[in-house]
């Protein structure tokens, strides 16, 4: 699913390798901070690789964290109640590697925004990204009523992207980070914890 990015073409995104051979996405957000989703959290200790294109061998890109400090939103229980957002304290960083930052204006639904990651039929060896369609607020709640907060729907263009091996893997629109990947209803669409609404509190836990 999704195509391949072209090599080192998303400076921001990294690999959060887990226990048990679980992974998760993330996302370069400040020097030092690496943002996620809060379900991620299971598979700690989780190391952070920022810098990587495959995730096969190792590329002089690459750079190793092992991660300071989990900053976990103290409301987060289950992905589908919502506040499915962590934070990650590591040091960093080398020429390969960028932050993105936030969109805090709404996007409209029929806005074309992507999604990157490794989870795309467990793990695919190279990132890879995909288009998302921001799908209208209220189209979103007449199909899933009871929907938590702060979540975003958007319908993906490649089938089976993202998976559950995407947790935490950015939605970027107009080349700033807009969403995180949280989960998936059956097969569509996929539902993104919205970043801006936390900014106070992703700010009280940078500074």
């Amino acid at each position: 699913g999704g195509w391949k990015a072209k090599s080192h073409t998303i400076p921001y995104v990294a690999y959060l390798q887990g226990q048990n051979n679980h992974f998760c996405g993330g996302f370069l957000v400040a020097p030092n901070w690496v943002m996620t989703a809060a379900q991620c959290l299971q598979y700690k200790p989780l190391t952070v690789i920022l810098g990587a294109h495959t995730t096969q061998r190792r590329e002089k890109s690459w750079q190793i964290f092992e991660v300071q400090e989990y900053h976990c939103h103290p409301a987060f229980t289950s992905p589908k109640k919502g506040n499915d957002i962590l934070m990650l304290r590591n040091a960093t960083s080398n020429s390969y590697v960028r932050t993105i930052s936030f969109e805090k204006a709404k996007v409209r639904g029929g806005a074309t925004c992507s999604v990157a990651g490794w989870g795309y039929r467990a793990p695919a060896a190279t990132l890879r990204e995909a288009t998302v369609t921001i799908i209208k607020q209220r189209d979103c709640l007449s199909n899933y009523p009871g929907l938590a907060d702060n979540l975003i729907c958007g319908r993906s263009g490649s089938a089976g992207v993202p998976e559950k091996g995407d947790a935490g893997d950015p939605l970027v629109c107009n080349n700033k980070a807009y969403g995180i990947f949280s989960y998936r209803h059956n097969n569509w669409p996929g539902f993104y914890t919205h970043i801006a609404p936390f900014l106070p509190w992703i700010n009280s836990v940078i500074k």
